[in-house]
């Protein structure tokens, strides 16, 4: 817990830092808005994804690694209980539909 709350501090003091500065260094400003919004993003994505169940969150951390089949013979689940929480994971911007399959909005190495 105390790494989570150290990392918000970090985060809103980027904010304040890049709020202050001039537009004399806009190159930096951009690159520190896009640190801000990815820290942001991945707050977002953490606080949705720690309140999935058991099952939905091993199917939301196959997801990406294994296709539909794959997850419902390693879960031993319905391949409706699958493609339910992929719907309602796309819906609430957790994942992104990509033809016929799906991938993560932010990649677990990245939160």
């Amino acid at each position: 817990m105390e790494k989570k709350k150290k990392d918000k501090s970090l985060g809103l003091e980027k904010i304040k830092n890049c709020l202050t500065m001039k537009d004399n260094n806009m190159t930096g400003n951009i690159k520190i808005i896009r640190e801000m919004m990815e820290f942001l993003v991945k707050q977002k994505v953490y606080e949705k994804i720690s309140k999935l169940d058991e099952i939905e969150r091993k199917i939301y951390d196959l997801t990406g690694q294994k296709g539909q089949t794959e997850i419902v013979k390693i879960l031993k689940i319905s391949p409706n209980i699958v493609s339910g929480l992929w719907k309602k994971l796309e819906l609430e911007g957790l994942l992104i539909k990509e033809g016929r399959s799906y991938r993560k909005m932010v990649q677990d190495d990245k939160i």
